[in-house]
């Protein structure tokens, strides 16, 4: 099993709307920490083999001379974890060095493709000024992996998060592996037709849960229903959890319920839910040699 979202870095760098997220998560009883041990801890737990952590810019004005504190602390945490971590990079796409700081990262180091914020970063993902960097990691079939659709936080603009957007880049890049993170939640329709449209388009379905006790999956059979109807299947859906954000534990809970549940599928067959669980992301990281 891998989850193909989570994230990690220094907890000190953390800006005031995620600290706050965090002091109210402790004040809940759960302290998240970001530490090695604590995800690893967090995998075996729910029998997660390995992650992949995506480097993530907290606004839009940070600079990727400030990133690179981020980019040290995965590398570090990577190197240390005996192959259960990957990483994905992430930049400031409109600062001079971004094409050559990626290539840097991408061909020099370990890092094994591009995560980019555009809700918190506050561009468009089509913006033809990011198509130098998509072209290069379409040459190399390096993935990117987009936060698509709502996030939730007061202040970020989820206008950016339009998953029609990545319509333009899946059309100019028809190479290019791309993953709608959070499955562009809760526009699912849009999702489904980038996935059946792009053969290379994916989409991870971390977050995708919902608030009613008991009945969290209902989110969670809502898009696989409306993805397996447009789409035939359910294998281009990739598990993914967004820790620390969301606990990998209850991911990984709620699927197993949803499963357990036959007469809650409606069509979807139980393979359709299982392969989300346990097989699409392992293939996708196999094909894009990721681990």
């Amino acid at each position: 099993m891998i989850d193909i979202h989570t994230h990690l870095w220094p907890a000190e760098l953390s800006p005031s709307y995620m600290a706050d997220y965090f002091t109210k998560k402790k004040a809940a009883g759960e302290e998240i920490t970001m530490t090695l041990d604590e995800i690893l801890s967090s995998m075996e737990a729910c029998g997660i083999d390995r992650s992949i952590v995506l480097a993530l810019a907290f606004d839009a004005s940070i600079s990727n001379r400030a990133l690179k504190k981020q980019h040290d602390y995965i590398r570090r945490l990577v190197a240390s974890s005996g192959g259960k971590l990957a990483a994905f990079c992430t930049v400031n796409p409109f600062e001079a060095d971004a094409l050559p700081l990626l290539k840097e990262l991408i061909q020099n180091d370990l890092f094994k493709g591009l995560k980019l914020h555009p809700n918190i970063q506050c561009f468009y993902p089509d913006d033809e000024r990011l198509f130098p960097l998509y072209a290069f990691l379409e040459e190399h079939s390096v993935p990117v992996l987009f936060h698509t659709g709502g996030i939730g936080l007061k202040g970020v603009r989820d206008c950016y998060g339009d998953p029609s957007r990545i319509d333009q880049i899946a059309c100019s890049f028809p190479g290019l592996p791309v993953i709608m993170g959070h499955a562009g939640r809760t526009d699912y329709r849009k999702t489904a037709e980038m996935l059946r449209k792009h053969p290379c388009v994916y989409a991870d379905i971390s977050t995708n849960f919902g608030r009613i006790p008991g009945k969290e999956y209902l989110v969670l059979k809502d898009l696989l229903c409306t993805v397996k109807a447009w789409c035939g299947t359910t294998q281009k859906l990739l598990l993914g959890s967004d820790y620390p954000f969301y606990s990998q534990k209850k991911t990984v809970a709620f699927i197993r319920q949803f499963l357990a549940l036959p007469e809650e599928h409606g069509f979807l067959e139980e393979e359709d839910i299982q392969q989300v669980l346990m097989q699409n992301a392992d293939r996708f990281c196999i094909k894009y040699h990721l681990f």
